[in-house]
């Protein structure tokens, strides 16, 4: 039953859409400033799939995002995230059984454009994510900068996290924190006024106790489409290098903290 519950959101957020949009986004990792106008709301849906460990592994992520244009330079949205999962449960060993796991969280966003991206030199903006579950929370920043030229657009974020994640061990709670900080990039070209195509990069760090452990680059094709009343974006982000923490046997990839491919498709229809 969980499985269906956004498939059949989506169709009835498509149903009802009979408005323009004005936020469509050209990446699905890299954030725009551009945000929605006073009033104007529309519902935002994700599907994350990621594939690919050094033993079996198989992720679902799903958000769906409700946003709601506060003032001309000011959005936020309220958030429901769905994570699924499938795994060898033997973790980095072989041959254990295969184990399913999920968990729900929620999440609220607020975006501020200070300078727009193709009225001023720059586009500048400031981000800010709140995310809670039963067993643990994130705290997200973003600073995003992106410039239209010509039929190009091209888009930069710098970004910190800091989670939280409770763990029982013997009885007792234990709680454990890791730091995050990504650098995104993204250049998209507009074959058209709908179509535009491009590359989006990643580079991800995770430090525990300001020691950084993992850190590995992806990068990888995004193409998007929009019309009057909806949008879709789609990336397929391989794991190309990593620095720090790798675990195969070259030491290229690290498939303990990350996977080797993710596939992010991101549907959006103003209500």
């Amino acid at each position: 039953m969980k499985r269906i519950i956004f498939p059949l959101f989506a169709v009835m957020t498509l149903l009802s859409s009979n408005a323009a949009l004005s936020n469509e986004r050209r990446f699905t990792y890299v954030y725009e400033t551009s945000v929605l106008p006073p009033g104007a709301r529309e519902i935002e849906i994700w599907n994350t799939d990621r594939r690919g460990r050094s033993y079996f592994y198989r992720r679902l992520d799903q958000r769906i995002e409700y946003e709601f244009g506060v003032t001309n330079n000011v959005m936020s949205a309220f958030i429901l995230n769905y994570t699924s999962k499938a795994y060898d449960s033997n973790g980095g060993a072989h041959n254990g059984t295969k184990t399913s796991s999920y968990s729900m969280s929620i999440s609220n966003e607020w975006k501020y454009k200070l300078f727009d991206r193709v009225a001023d030199p720059i586009g500048l903006g400031l981000y800010v994510e709140g995310t809670i579950a039963p067993d643990e929370a994130e705290i997200e920043g973003k600073i995003l900068l992106d410039k239209e030229i010509g039929h190009f657009l091209f888009a930069t974020n710098l970004v910190g996290e800091q989670e939280w994640e409770n763990d029982v061990d013997n009885g007792k709670t234990m709680t454990e924190s890791e730091f995050k900080t990504e650098i995104n990039l993204g250049i998209a070209y507009f074959l058209s006024h709908n179509f535009s195509l491009g590359v989006e990069a990643v580079q991800q760090n995770v430090a525990v106790g300001g020691v950084i452990e993992h850190s590995s680059f992806f990068a990888g094709p995004v193409i998007s489409y929009s019309s009057q009343t909806w949008w879709v974006t789609l990336t397929s982000l391989p794991q190309i290098k990593s620095f720090k923490g790798g675990t195969t046997l070259n030491k290229q990839l690290d498939l303990d903290e990350f996977e080797k491919i993710q596939t992010r498709l991101l549907f959006s229809f103003q209500l």
